[in-house]
């Protein structure tokens, strides 16, 4: 099942000084695609960087945080600033804005847990972000049944209230909502499966946990899901950290359709883009104890699938450039 489709594509992002060169990072992750701007944010996660590749340019621009991992960047409606998960709170980021006085705290979960960190969020349709934590890490190994899934929502005065939603997780990983916004898809781990929960929109409640797939029926038993994105036909694409693979899914049927084959075994996460959205770009990381991969590290682009992307949620947070 790891094959091309037939049409696609796969090219690397380069650096604008150095075009023949990749632009390679140490764990990149949580890729999302602004509409606006045109432009692709990601992060670092252990260089404690949030990068926005400019599309036009191809010019990568690097904000640093040095407050610890940074796992999640997203989109604030309205806004200029972005939000971003640094160790296991939640931040407002001002790109412009030097040193510490960038950033404004929102919210704090798994206190008392100082070694968990927010792994993996998204915002939904109505503006909450749902985000989930990992537990203490040790090399590639995660301890397990630590994390819990957070549902975050601002009240009236401003206040960015946390709410666990599932728990008990061990890598809280990729999420994202079906199109009708009916079904909240979801990963953990090392389960190895592509979960499904029935979704009310309106009041943010999950129910009905099910198996999609299930990766390690399809060969993958040494790979875990990792970051998940849907196209606008309802299918999902999913990133297989440790298995070098980018699997597209049809979630009704329970099939894989195709899976895209790449050259290095971290992929982390991916996003549609591009002016089109047609474009899927895959973040990846890198051993450093294993320079057999020469692209480790590097976005990759997937063109020519016959699939496009709809536009990311955003976060809804009133005031969010005066906070």
């Amino acid at each position: 099942m790891s094959v091309y489709h037939s049409n696609a594509a796969l090219t690397v992002v380069s650096s604008t000084d150095r075009p023949e060169k990749p632009a390679l990072f140490k764990h990149a992750e949580s890729p999302v695609w602004n509409v606006d701007s045109q432009s692709l944010y990601f992060v670092d996660a252990h260089k404690q960087n949030v990068h926005r590749l400019d599309y036009s340019s191809g010019k990568i621009h690097t904000k640093h945080i040095d407050y610890g991992q940074v796992n999640v960047v997203a989109l604030v409606s309205g806004s200029h600033r972005l939000l971003v998960a640094v160790r296991s709170a939640l931040y407002l980021l001002d790109w412009d804005v030097p040193g510490d006085a960038s950033i404004r705290l929102l919210s704090s979960v798994d206190e008392g847990l100082p070694d968990n960190l927010i792994n993996e969020g998204k915002p939904d349709s109505e503006g909450r972000f749902w985000a989930g934590t990992k537990g203490p890490q040790l090399g590639d190994d995660v301890h397990p049944d630590k994390a819990t899934l957070y549902r975050f929502e601002p009240d009236h005065e401003g206040y960015v209230h946390s709410r666990a939603v599932l728990r008990p997780v061990s890598i809280s990983n990729g999420l994202t909502f079906s199109l009708n916004n009916t079904v909240m898809y979801y990963i953990d781990s090392p389960t190895q499966k592509i979960e499904a929960f029935d979704y009310d929109p309106v009041r943010g409640e999950i129910t009905g946990r099910r198996v999609i797939l299930d990766i390690s029926q399809y060969g993958y038993e040494d790979a875990i899901p990792d970051g998940m994105t849907i196209d606008s036909d309802g299918h999902l694409w999913v990133a297989l950290m440790f298995g070098g693979t980018v699997l597209h899914i049809d979630p009704d049927s329970r099939q894989v359709v195709y899976g895209y084959k790449l050259p290095v075994s971290r992929t982390t996460s991916l996003c549609w883009g591009g002016p089109n959205l047609d474009e899927l770009f895959v973040t990846s990381g890198r051993d450093k104890n294993d320079d057999s991969e020469p692209l480790a590290g590097a976005i990759f682009t997937i063109r020519g699938t016959g699939s496009r992307g709809v536009p990311a949620h955003t976060f809804r947070y009133d005031n969010a450039d005066y906070y």
